[in-house]
């Protein structure tokens, strides 16, 4: 008798703020885009019970378990040969659950679209970026989520879970230097979810958000202009960090991810930010010798400034996870 593997590879997103904070019947329209790495993969095959093993230095067990309650499954093996870092603003528990549940939904036959698992296993009640950035990769701006006169919507069914507004692939050339200092984490979804339902209307800051991504952004991205693209992005960041900074103690989640930021400008980034609550910082700019020379002095500013951080490069994902089945005797 065969038995089926199902491969699933997938890969972090950086969450770049929000094109909107609230107006007109909607909260927090998020933008975002698939970067290479680090990357997430896993191995399921049917069991008549629940195995883990985990190849990786990130917790996991939680996750797998959760996902097996949720989809009322009786048995899988479950490896995980890679995992994202865990609340460093890089989206892992998305990435790692849908990676999980796809691949237990193609063993079991249960034929689930990719929206329908998200809303089961209770992904994507905040931002639809990482939805997204699994089925699709790219850059994305997502539908935000729905407020009525009680604050915002908890999603009832999949449709209410933010979709996809705009989706564009990224140019080839472009990259981003990722730089995670070591020992901090950002906010957990128990953590956020207060600071998120504080929600203030300004209507300055909203047209100044609409106006830098619909005039600037997104015509500098159809252009391929990584500068424009670059300096727009910044300035998204700068504002969104100001809207929170009461809960942050500032513009950033920290003095080190502050650094990090100003550090990637100084070093020639077309632009910069924090992703998500951080503390992971990213920095735009385009070509490999570019990027490579912006390395070099992230590397060497990080260690002038005392900042202890994984730093490396990456391009921009632009296609969807991949899905491989192995069969065998």
């Amino acid at each position: 008798m065969k038995t089926m593997r199902v491969d699933i590879e997938s890969s972090a997103r950086l969450h770049l703020g929000f094109y909107t904070i609230s107006a007109s019947g909607m909260a927090y329209g998020s933008m975002g885009l698939a970067i290479s790495k680090p990357e997430v993969t896993v191995q399921v095959k049917k069991a008549d019970n629940l195995k883990i093993r985990n190849l990786t230095q990130v917790t996991i067990e939680k996750d797998v378990k959760e996902v097996m309650k949720r989809l009322n499954l009786p048995g899988a093996e479950v490896n995980v040969l890679k995992a994202i870092p865990r609340h460093v603003g890089l989206g892992s528990t998305t990435q790692l659950r849908l990676s999980i549940g796809y691949a237990l939904s193609r063993i079991y036959r249960l034929k689930y679209s990719i929206r329908e698992l998200a809303f089961i296993i209770k992904r994507g009640t905040v931002s639809g970026i990482g939805i997204a950035a699994f089925k699709h990769g790219g850059f994305i701006l997502d539908t935000g989520r729905l407020l009525s006169e009680d604050g915002i919507c908890e999603p009832k069914n999949p449709t209410e879970i933010p979709g996809v507004m705009f989706r564009r692939p990224l140019p080839k050339s472009w990259r981003f230097i990722v730089a995670i200092p070591r020992g901090i984490r950002g906010l957990d979804e128990r953590e956020e979810k207060p600071v998120l339902e504080a929600l203030e209307t300004n209507h300055r800051l909203e047209r100044e958000l609409h106006e830098t991504v619909l005039l600037h952004m997104l015509p500098a991205l159809a252009r391929e202009d990584a500068r424009n693209f670059g300096r727009a992005l910044t300035k998204v960041e700068r504002l969104v960090g100001r809207y929170f900074s009461k809960f942050q103690g500032g513009e950033f989640c920290c003095w080190e991810t502050e650094e990090m930021v100003n550090s990637l400008l100084d070093g020639g980034a077309y632009g910069a930010g924090q992703s998500s609550w951080g503390p992971t910082a990213y920095g735009l700019i385009e070509g490999s010798k570019r990027a490579k020379k912006l390395l070099d002095y992230m590397l060497k500013s990080a260690e002038k400034v005392g900042v202890e951080s994984e730093i490396f490069i990456v391009q921009p994902r632009n296609r969807e996870f991949s899905c491989r089945i192995v069969e065998s005797q």
